[in-house]
């Protein structure tokens, strides 16, 4: 098949959960045998010098880049508030984009056009007039959902704000998701949830995956009573649920055990983890090889009280057989059984009974971790999962 990707950033380097979603279903397009089109967002938040990208990413694709600024603009937001639209959807709206995306669609017979991610619903109409193409959405969170927590946890007034932004992303997300011939969710709660605004059953299943070899070679050579998290800083969930874990349960954690360590990784870090103050306490921030970092360290903490979708760097630290302690939240669409591949830790007191239980078990973080393995080989192949997809886009087409 001809595949054409509209995606609202550029996934390479493949280092956070959004680029490496991308960038897999990228790759596994391409050794499917499919010829590859990618028209990108080369966006301030994750802009990449184009002569800087790496040459085996170029290959699995025909590559096109537009530059756009989508930087929170205080001034838009309220202009769009006034004009009772959804701000973080005109944030993507582009006549260059749109421009180019005219002249592919115009060049090339498309059999498949994937939007990645929400954000790009802004282009269907242009899709439809100028290609007979399936258009595919994949779901990569359900976005109004996760500002919907967000909002249920602000504070006044800004609760009041995020309450409208919700709700007319809200809107946007429920209309993107009829007129698209399929919605590819990546949880079974948010392909119910899918079906169940639309009454059109266009949904399908389709999570978040990794190329498995890529992750069972690598050592475990692990520093003994050491915890890590490891995510983008710049997603607000994180830094919400990391608020949450420094404020209510590593200090109890520190008090019962000295020994631990607690390592915090991941891009733009904000500087308040660089000031805190805690002794175990040891604030990374990004690192060169997260697999070498993931395989030191014995167990991941994900605390997450808000979010959506599939958390990608725990899929790949659980087939590095690593043992994890997880809010519910955060292991949303891992299809996981509690206490066998990975262990669900929802309030203060859970977590920090969790941690310190577990460390004095060592055998247990061993099964955890060979559990987790085998659950994703099992469930999680980013090959088999794209086939898969690309079989049921085939045989809707006949």
């Amino acid at each position: 098949m001809k595949i054409l990707q509209l995606s609202y950033r550029l996934p390479f380097p493949p280092k956070d959960g959004g680029a490496i979603g991308i960038y897999n279903i990228t790759k596994a397009f391409h050794e499917s045998g499919n010829k590859v089109t990618l028209l990108s967002f080369n966006t301030q938040k994750h802009f990449v010098e184009p002569n800087k990208i790496d040459a085996s990413f170029k290959k699995l694709c025909q590559l096109h880049l537009v530059y756009k600024n989508t930087n929170l603009n205080p001034i838009a937001a309220f202009w769009s508030l006034l004009q009772n639209k959804s701000y973080h959807i005109s944030r993507f709206e582009s006549k260059k984009f749109e421009q180019k995306l005219i002249e592919l669609l115009q060049q090339n017979q498309f059999d498949l056009i994937q939007l990645e991610g929400a954000f790009m619903g802004v282009y269907i109409d242009v899709i439809r007039k100028y290609s007979e193409a399936k258009i595919s959405l994949r779901a990569h969170n359900v976005e109004y959902k996760i500002w919907k927590k967000l909002a249920a946890n602000a504070s006044f007034p800004k609760d009041i704000y995020l309450k409208i932004l919700t709700t007319q992303l809200e809107k946007f997300e429920i209309a993107t998701w009829k007129k698209v011939d399929v919605v590819a969710a990546i949880n079974a709660d948010e392909l119910q949830l899918i079906n169940d605004s639309t009454q059109k059953n266009n949904a399908l299943l389709f999570p978040a995956g990794i190329f498995i070899d890529d992750f069972l070679k690598e050592k475990k050579t692990e520093e003994q009573n050491s915890l890590f998290h490891l995510g983008s800083m710049e997603w607000m969930p994180n830094v919400e649920g990391i608020d949450w874990f420094l404020k209510n349960v590593l200090p109890d954690v520190f008090a019962k055990n000295n020994q631990i360590k607690f390592y915090l990784a991941g891009r733009k870090m904000p500087q308040k983890y660089f000031d805190e103050k805690q002794d175990g306490l040891c604030v990374i921030g990004e690192v060169d090889d997260a697999k070498q970092f993931i395989s030191d360290k014995q167990l991941m903490i994900v605390p997450l009280l808000s979010g959506g979708g599939v958390r990608i760097k725990i899929i790949e630290a659980m087939a590095m057989g690593k043992a994890i302690i997880a809010t519910s939240q955060a292991a949303e669409g891992l299809n996981y059984t509690n206490g066998k591949n990975i262990i669900i830790a929802d309030s203060a007191e859970e977590m920090q009974q969790a941690i310190i239980e577990l460390l004095k078990n060592t055998e247990k973080i061993k099964e955890l971790g060979m559990n987790a393995q085998q659950h994703i080989q099992q469930n999680f192949d980013q090959m088999k999962l794209t086939q898969e997809f690309l079989k049921t886009i085939e045989s809707s087409k006949q």
